[in-house]
């Protein structure tokens, strides 16, 4: 009750895509050394990336990152791919500085602290229910305008890391 059935064709694509991923993970594991070394790589070079952008302070970009993955959700769940600057704060999805503290283990009060650090770089908003989200400057996030190097070299680094475990995956077939 309550629920749609699936669109014809769905289930078979969803148990393809569990196959392939399972195929991808057995990749991986058979080939530790060379999945371990690129994604490690990878990730080192995002995070040094983002400590220069967010000066050290990576509690602030996991914060912002949290806040930003749920205004996007909300996009993808609505099929919108552009957020429309117009709607209300209210319309606006949000999140609690309580619940961010609970996902991340950063403590309340510090979660508190980076939340006002964030909205005075105008990167955020506290909406009427107390909760946070993105703000947005002609239609596009203002911490996506700021931080628009971080994302094309974040771009880049992602397209390296997804040719080569593509690679290494194709090489094991």
């Amino acid at each position: 009750m309550g629920t749609s059935p699936e669109p014809k064709g769905t289930i078979g694509a969803a148990t393809a895509k569990s196959r392939r991923s399972t195929k991808i993970r057995d990749v991986f594991g058979e080939n530790y050394l060379d999945y371990q070394y690129r994604f490690v790589e990878f990730f080192v070079e995002h995070l040094e990336d983002v400590s220069r952008a967010f000066r050290g302070d990576l509690q602030q970009m996991l914060i912002l990152a949290i806040i930003g993955q749920v205004t996007l959700r909300a996009a993808r769940d609505a099929g919108i791919r552009d957020q429309d600057p117009s709607l209300s704060n209210l319309e606006r999805p949000g999140i609690s500085a309580s619940r961010i503290a609970d996902v991340t283990a950063i403590p309340r009060q510090t979660v508190r602290r980076k939340l006002e650090l964030l909205r005075q770089k105008g990167w955020i908003t506290q909406l009427p229910n107390n909760s946070w989200t993105m703000c947005h400057r002609d239609g596009i996030s203002g911490a996506r305008v700021d931080l628009n190097e971080v994302d094309q070299r974040a771009i880049d680094r992602i397209a390296r890391l997804f040719t080569d475990l593509e690679a290494l995956v194709n090489t094991c077939r």
